[in-house]
């Protein structure tokens, strides 16, 4: 005999008055707890974030430069274009300063290029 789990969920829910959402959050949040400590992946997820916010910035600031920026290493953080330096070491320093987290630095001319890293992480 196969189960309908959907129309299960759905009666459940009638009968407890919630949304088959708040149902479904609350599974999540148990699934949650049992998977420990997770204050690693939330780290993940604002470099992740950090880091898409930051490479828009740097790729739209060098469209509209119209090739100001023809060599040498961009330095983008906090959703802005700090500038443009002559060696990886001095952007890298000013980054210390002028960043309240994670920065990006490019090397110039700058083009997309798809790579997959392997960060190594055990799951």
């Amino acid at each position: 005999m196969t189960r309908n789990y959907t129309e299960l969920v759905k009666t459940y829910a009638s009968l407890e008055g919630r949304t088959i959402a708040s149902i479904v959050e609350e599974a999540l949040r148990q699934w949650m707890k049992s998977r420990g400590d997770y204050e690693e992946v939330y780290l993940w997820i604002k470099l992740e974030q950090q880091y898409e916010e930051n490479l828009k910035t740097l790729t739209e600031e060098i469209n509209k430069s119209a090739g100001k920026y023809r060599s040498g290493y961009a330095l983008a953080c906090d959703s802005r274009l700090v500038g443009v330096f002559r060696s990886y070491d001095e952007a890298l320093s000013k980054s210390k300063d002028a960043c309240r987290d994670h920065g990006l630095i490019v090397k110039l001319p700058y083009k997309e290029e798809v790579e997959e890293i392997e960060l190594g992480f055990p799951w």
